[in-house]
């Protein structure tokens, strides 16, 4: 398989903020191609059109999320998990552009379209919750809810830093980081142990 180009990679980059920042319906290609000073044609050139751009930043952002989830092969389901939700908390990566995205992608996502790019990395979640034993008998929808509770948490105690920040007058960001991943990983092992 071929790597894509410097100037294919450098726009999934800049469309990912982009969408992050203003959803898919508020990023327009030509404003994405002004942000990246080419014509909206190379843009085309490279995707054909804004869908499948959007779906191009999504897969890119779903593998991502399955690197981090399938970073620690070798420990319990529950500990996984826990330590995926870590680490997507750490801010160590652009991780706000895809708090962000996640959650506007789930808004966004619509019975109609049947469009779900994430799916592979919620049925994944899914797998790893259905293989906790407190939760083996628990149907899809009851595992489905608790996991976008849990990942409505993260994402917003993610995306909502610079706000807790000022709230709380700290700039010990090492601190609300351990805070934000103490938080999460209290909801998820409650989540996780309940019957």
């Amino acid at each position: 398989m071929s790597q894509p180009s410097p100037a294919r990679t450098r726009y999934i980059t800049l469309a990912t903020e982009g969408f992050a920042t203003h959803g898919y319906h508020g990023l327009s290609l030509a404003n994405l191609a002004k942000t990246a000073a080419v014509t909206k044609q190379a843009l085309l050139h490279h995707f054909g059109t804004k869908d499948a751009l959007y779906n191009t930043v999504l897969e890119t952002l779903t593998d991502r999320l399955l690197a981090s989830l399938n970073d620690t092969p070798d420990v319990s389901p529950k500990v996984r998990l826990i330590l995926h939700f870590q680490d997507l908390l750490s801010g160590e990566t652009d991780a706000t552009a895809d708090a962000r995205l996640v959650l506007r992608n789930l808004l966004d996502s619509s019975s109609e379209t049947g469009v779900a790019p994430l799916k592979p990395y919620l049925k994944a979640l899914l797998d790893l919750a259905r293989s906790v034993p407190a939760k083996k008998t628990t149907t899809d929808m009851e595992l489905l809810l608790g996991l976008y509770g849990v990942i409505g948490s993260a994402q917003y105690l993610l995306i909502s830093q610079n706000a807790l920040s000022a709230f709380l007058r700290t700039d010990d960001s090492a601190a609300l980081k351990a805070a934000r991943q103490k938080t999460v990983a209290t909801q998820l092992k409650a989540f996780l142990d309940s019957e």
